[in-house]
């Protein structure tokens, strides 16, 4: 399934959007609106992904 679609569904099913506004919304403006509800249900946005440093570290370690 394309990203797309799968943003649509999380935009229509999930945040309430009308078609329009998802159509009509910048990524940024999409994703924001993602973690500002999840945010407000509580919700942990999970692991982070590792920082510059981290990554050095562990390409160091493993190759």
């Amino acid at each position: 399934m394309s990203p797309w679609r799968e943003w649509m569904r999380i935009a229509l099913g999930g945040l309430g959007w009308r078609p329009v506004d998802f159509w009509g919304a910048t990524l940024t403006e999409f994703f924001e609106a993602i973690h500002g509800r999840n945010e407000a249900n509580g919700v942990d946005e999970g692991p982070k992904p590792p920082s510059k440093g981290e990554m050095d570290a562990l390409l160091a370690k493993y190759g």
